[in-house]
């Protein structure tokens, strides 16, 4: 990619924004950037770049002396080491000083060839940090035995767990929290703090402001069971905050094991509601895992090219995981997966392999269709918008959930 332009003189002290995309293949990311005239003897023309991820992650600064610029694993001075995330990201243009017109080249050359896996994971578990019966570790071990990847460490209102992460026996453990308020309960995902629903004076903190502290410390935030029982059965636990749980990253659509079918049906209604009518938050499942439990439930499944914190994340902000109680499902609409954008002339074709006997639904912003189904599935599917989306809920003969997929986005085109 090469940006060539010019910065007025009257620029000078304002900031120029450019967005550029990283392809999901990506694991090295260098930067080439030049400008002129540099200096009039003693006076320079003083430009700055600062990058930010897909996930608004700063990523690094070209300074004046910077000479090499380089976001990968082995990264050069100024940039931060990481595989560059794929996505749409952002450099910033600091125009600090300018005694003349600016013309400059910015050359950004992304090369790798990283692949998606499928990776397991159970993003609401409790521990003996809050009541759970469970040490970390055990709870580490249990997971893996049920064949999960990975978790997220999520006791009420406590972060003291986090300690006994980075050395587990079983399935990989990341930070997370559970925000418990009398107003219902947030699930943090990925921060590096506590995040409190209320302020050093104990007075409560608009939802809003909260949203903004897990943010800025490039967390996900969600609400969990946002239509459970509230008091006096679960105090607290109903979300009853003005804020919509469907401007959240994501909402639980399905909590607990398989049998909490009534709760969990108006979650997933709400959600198909709010995908339907443009909102982009994602679905998740949360065991809510307080102890050994061998009752079945919804996993979620993540695709993400290695089992890293931040990757993970990435997956879930952008939609790259289903819902499923019966493994692994391949998912195709196009040559696309979830969470993916396929192009569609009216129509787009559906593969799905790995589904039992069940009810299938198609849905898009308009239409709902069903299907009986076992197996592996095709079929052509009509597209009338020409931005649109499809999501997939398959249900097993108890109407009990096996598969709810996030949407794969449909816009026309060759």
């Amino acid at each position: 990619m090469i940006f060539e332009g010019k910065i007025n003189l009257s620029e000078s002290k304002t900031v120029k924004k450019i967005d550029f995309d990283v392809p999901r293949n990506a694991s090295k990311l260098t930067v080439r950037f030049e400008y002129s005239p540099t200096s009039l003897g003693p006076v320079q023309n003083h430009v700055n770049l600062l990058f930010y991820d897909s996930l608004g992650r700063f990523m690094g600064r070209c300074d004046r002396g910077t000479k090499n610029f380089v976001v990968a694993p082995q990264a050069s001075e100024a940039a931060v080491q990481t595989r560059p995330l794929p996505g749409r990201w952002t450099v910033f243009f600091e125009n600090h000083y300018l005694f003349s017109d600016v013309h400059y080249r910015l050359e950004i050359l992304c090369e790798g060839e990283e692949g998606f896996k499928t990776f397991k994971g159970e993003f609401h578990t409790h521990s003996r940090h809050s009541d759970g019966t469970m040490s970390v570790s055990e709870l580490s071990m249990f997971l893996k035995e049920k064949g999960f990847d990975f978790f997220f460490l999520t006791d009420h209102s406590n972060i003291s767990g986090w300690r006994e992460l980075e050395e587990l026996p079983g399935a990989v453990g990341f930070p997370g929290q559970e925000m418990n308020t009398f107003k219902g309960h947030a699930l943090v995902l990925g921060g590096k703090t506590f995040v409190d629903w209320k302020d050093r004076e104990g007075r409560e903190k608009d939802f809003d402001e909260i949203v903004r502290e897990a943010h800025a410390q490039n967390a996900l935030i969600g609400v969990a069971h946002p239509f459970v029982m509230g008091e006096p059965a679960c105090v607290g636990c109903k979300w009853t905050y003005e804020f919509d749980p469907f401007d959240a990253d994501f909402v639980e659509v399905w909590n607990a094991d398989l049998s909490r079918l009534e709760l969990n049906y108006e979650a997933i209604g709400s959600w198909l509601k709010a995908v339907r009518s443009g909102k982009r938050v994602i679905a998740t499942a949360g065991r809510d895992l307080h102890t050994k439990d061998e009752r079945d439930w919804m996993a979620n499944y993540v695709s993400a090219r290695s089992l890293e914190l931040m990757e993970v994340l990435w997956s879930i902000k952008f939609g790259r995981t289903y819902l499923s109680s019966i493994g692994e499902v391949n998912i195709d609409v196009s040559g696309n997966n979830v969470g993916e954008t396929a192009k569609h002339d009216g129509n787009v074709f559906l593969r799905i392999e790995n589904l039992p006997k069940s009810n299938l639904l198609v849905v898009t912003k308009k239409t709902v269709r069903s299907f009986n189904v076992y197996g592996t599935f095709e079929e052509r599917i009509e597209v009338e918008e020409k931005e649109d989306l499809l999501t997939l809920l398959a249900f097993d003969e108890k109407e009990r959930p096996i598969l709810i997929s996030n949407p794969i986005y449909l816009t026309r085109g060759e």
